[in-house]
């Protein structure tokens, strides 16, 4: 990851997002985590997809130039990461203007249970999150509203991945006691979450047919409080223009991801373990063969 200037370090930020990186020690790193945290795993959620998170659609042309469906899933991503990164340096003692959070000790708990540890700070990380992507109401911007509402959906999603962990104590790890804390889940479960949300994104068809920022249209004005739905403007182009020489998963995924142009397919050959046995009968010293293995992969013309 190239450093840029400025109090942020890995990204070029608004004044704004540049004073918050020089007040808040720790918060650029949790930045830098926040991005790594985005891009792969989005590239995870749709490595065989047409859209693979690239932001070029066709030439000079990106997904930010409209409110493409795709669109609405980055902000979402996005702002799912840095509450994530946020919440767990929060708890790790990486950052200055917080710390564990201070967990009520749920009702349901039982009298064996001691709740305390060391929770992450969610509070804090949308907190953060929403500070630092400027996510307040715009009223007159349209666009701005939308994108603020699908990057709300990604604090949500993040807010559901919250979870009991325990670690249990006693003689002989007998578990007479426990000691309990909430913890964020993989980031790779919102991430899933957020792709289905991507795909049952709805459309909001404007009055006057036009969804650039400087002419947007003005029938969007969601002032819900659960952040459930994606929404965007533009029907998505196809991506056939950056799908070349892609790997595919199979014929029948290539058929889809190549857009039509066909696919090659070339064979691959690995060495991998194979017929593992403890030496001589005796443990626990064990010698492997190797094996070759051939396989089939698949690329788009």
């Amino acid at each position: 990851m190239i450093k840029a200037p400025g109090p942020c370090k890995f990204l070029t930020g608004t004044r704004k997002q540049n004073h918050q990186c020089r007040r808040d020690i720790g918060l650029p790193e949790a930045i830098k985590e926040a991005r790594r945290l985005a891009v792969t795993h989005c590239q995870e959620q749709f490595r065989y997809d047409r859209w693979n998170c690239s932001i070029e659609t066709r030439g000079k042309r990106n997904i930010f130039k409209k409110v493409y469906r795709e669109t609405a899933f980055v902000h979402a991503l996005t702002a799912a990461a840095i509450t994530h990164a946020v919440a767990r340096a929060c708890a790790e003692g990486k950052m200055t203007k917080c710390q564990c959070a201070s967990e009520r000790k749920p009702e349901a708990t039982s009298l064996a249970w001691r709740w305390g540890g060391c929770s992450d700070n969610l509070k804090h990380g949308k907190r953060v999150a929403r500070n630092f992507l400027e996510l307040q109401p715009k009223a007159g911007d349209p666009v701005a509203e939308m994108l603020r509402h699908d990057s709300e959906v990604g604090i949500s999603a993040i807010t559901s991945a919250m979870t009991d962990r325990c670690k249990c104590h006693g003689v002989s790890g007998s578990c007479s006691m426990k000691t309990c804390w909430r913890r964020l889940g993989d980031f790779n479960t919102t991430a899933a979450l957020l792709r289905t949300k991507y795909h049952l994104a709805i459309r909001k068809i404007p009055v006057n047919n036009k969804t650039s920022r400087r002419s947007a249209p003005r029938d969007f004005r969601p002032r819900e409080t659960v952040y459930d739905q994606l929404y965007y403007f533009e029907t998505s182009p196809t991506f056939c223009s950056v799908t070349r020489g892609r790997r595919c998963l199979h014929p029948d995924n290539c058929a889809t991801l190549c857009c039509g142009r066909g696919y090659t397919t070339k064979v691959i050959k690995t060495l991998e373990k194979c017929r593992c046995r403890f030496t001589n009968g005796r443990c626990c010293q064990v010698v492997c063969d190797y094996c070759e293995k051939y396989e089939d992969r698949y690329y788009c013309k």
